[in-house]
């Protein structure tokens, strides 16, 4: 009994050595795994829905990687993550190109208006004054846009802002519910006008002192006080779930708003593989998209994360 004890005993140390040894073994591979061990990188995005997805995107496919990160997904307004990223408090973040209007100097307001040259211009502008570089942005233009409901549309055969403007000139009745800052821009309802030929009166304009989207897709939806025109921007998670139909501007009268991941130089200089692993995400997106998994988790109630996560494992990005 007591020979038997002692081979119990032996056994049960072979194998707690055995599997202490196979976790140091798996921890070592853990840490060899790592690209940047004790050197983590810090990522931002804005504090809005589309924030939080993008950056979960970005954050899930670097970690795969390899590289240790430190989520900071969500961190402010627009405002707030740009001072990080300049003071160096944020290592990456996720804009818009077309925001590059605000953060720059010296450029015609044209230039925002066409993707390729609103891109390129930002980039070199912030590469050379701030150490930043914007990555190929993805293909969807989150830009500012006016929406009808379908049956509206159909009704009166509105698929473009040129049908929107001999709907207007024919006496057709608008009640528009857009921000102020929007309805008084030249790159906005202004530029609009002026462009396709149609000018909408002040008792056909509903104006709010922000631009909160969730709040002029609810009146059109619920048709608010005769709101039968909202302003909305291209990626709104509701529209698709709302039918509404977003009309079509062939003259990009708005700037062009691409989602693009904004890293410092040299973040990028240390890490190259970055680059390339980003434009492989974004690479995959498109409007449908981020309609689609905003909708996930503003209307269904996921968490941003969890919508990132279905994204890159159905897009076999992640495993």
């Amino acid at each position: 009994m007591k020979n038997k004890k002692v081979f119990i005993y032996v056994i049960s140390v072979v194998l707690t050595l055995g599997l202490l040894t196979a976790c140091g073994s798996n921890d070592e591979e853990s840490k060899m795994d790592l690209v940047n061990e004790g050197d983590p990188i810090s990522i931002g995005s804005f504090v809005d829905t589309e924030g939080g997805i993008l950056g979960n995107m970005i954050l899930l496919s670097l970690e795969e990687a390899g590289y240790v990160m430190d989520n900071k997904i969500q961190f402010g307004t627009p405002d707030v993550q740009r001072k990080a990223l300049l003071e160096g408090e944020l290592h990456m973040g996720i804009d818009y190109t077309g925001n590059g209007q605000y953060y720059s100097e010296g450029f015609e307001e044209e230039i925002w208006r066409d993707a390729e040259e609103g891109y390129n211009s930002i980039n070199s502008y912030d590469t050379e004054n701030n150490g930043l570089v914007w990555l190929e942005p993805a293909k969807v233009n989150n830009t500012e846009m006016l929406a009808v409901k379908n049956d509206f549309a159909q009704a009166n055969n509105l698929k473009t802002l040129e049908d929107f403007a001999e709907y207007v000139n024919s006496g057709g009745e608008v009640k528009f519910i857009t921000s102020q800052l929007f309805a008084e821009k030249e790159m906005g309802l202004l530029g609009m006008e002026k462009g396709y030929g149609f000018k909408l009166k002040p008792e056909q304009l509903i104006m709010l002192p922000h631009g909160n989207t969730a709040e002029t897709i609810a009146a059109l939806e619920n048709e608010t006080d005769g709101v039968n025109m909202a302003l909305v921007y291209g990626t709104d998670g509701s529209l698709p779930e709302l039918n509404m139909t977003v009309l079509e501007d062939p003259l990009s009268i708005p700037p062009v708003f691409e989602p693009s991941v904004i890293i410092q130089e040299e973040i990028l200089n240390k890490y190259g593989e970055i680059e390339e692993i980003i434009e492989k995400v974004f690479g995959t997106l498109n409007l449908e998209d981020l309609q689609i998994m905003n909708k996930k988790v503003i209307v269904d109630g996921l968490s941003a994360k969890d919508v990132a996560e279905e994204y890159l494992k159905e897009n076999g990005i992640l495993d």
